[in-house]
């Protein structure tokens, strides 16, 4: 089960890429009072984790409905996830996210942007989504590993809220040399496990 929690807390903290958030958040909040960002920081985090959860279950009902197994589930995730860390390594993800924050701050309401662009996609995107399904999906039958991929994803979401409440802090003291760096390094354990989900559909889906 502690297996379980780090493997999942890894992959949530690059899916939701809590580091790459910081700055984004930041300009998105810029004018914005300090009770007034933390206020938006919580609502924020909070929305994405109920998103979160309710895509874990009902989105896997939804792909059984319509015939799509966990394999093939597993397949095409780990293509996804790959991609997210190819987008990371060589900054793809952060022009997109420079594009959203551009057409977010024409908008003058802050309760607006808690939940577009904030809590989607940037804390619950695509990638996020997709990993906790496969996750969830994955332990179907040990709900108390399902237990564990929860609790790492609440972790996660906690770290990336106290990354949030402190950005200010964290940008002005930590150079973005190292912020990108880490996001690279976190990208390239990514690129891994995103194989080995491919790896593992593949394997399960011919019987290999």
């Amino acid at each position: 089960m502690i297996a379980t929690f780090i493997n999942s807390f890894i992959l949530f903290f690059v899916t939701i890429d809590t580091i790459g958030n910081l700055p984004f958040f930041l300009s998105l909040t810029e004018d914005a009072k300090i009770k007034k960002r933390n206020q938006i920081a919580v609502k924020s985090t909070i929305i994405a984790f109920f998103i979160m959860i309710t895509f874990a279950y009902v989105g896997r009902y939804l792909l059984e409905a319509i015939g799509v197994s966990l394999d093939s589930l597993k397949i095409a995730g780990g293509i996804i996830l790959m991609f997210l860390a190819i987008d990371i390594l060589f900054e793809k993800r952060k022009k997109r996210r420079e594009k959203r924050v551009e057409e977010a701050l024409d908008e003058n309401s802050y309760e607006d942007i808690t939940v577009f662009p904030i809590a989607i996609p940037f804390i619950a995107g695509p990638s996020a989504l997709t990993t906790i399904i496969l996750l969830i999906g994955n332990y179907n039958n040990f709900p108390e590993f399902q237990i564990s991929v929860i609790l790492a994803l609440v972790a996660a979401l906690i770290i990336g809220l106290i990354l949030m409440i402190g950005a200010n802090n964290i940008v002005k003291f930590i150079p973005k040399q190292i912020l990108h760096a880490t996001s690279r390094v976190m990208a390239f354990i990514l690129a891994a496990l995103a194989t080995q989900f491919i790896i593992d559909g593949i394997k399960a889906s011919f019987n290999i």
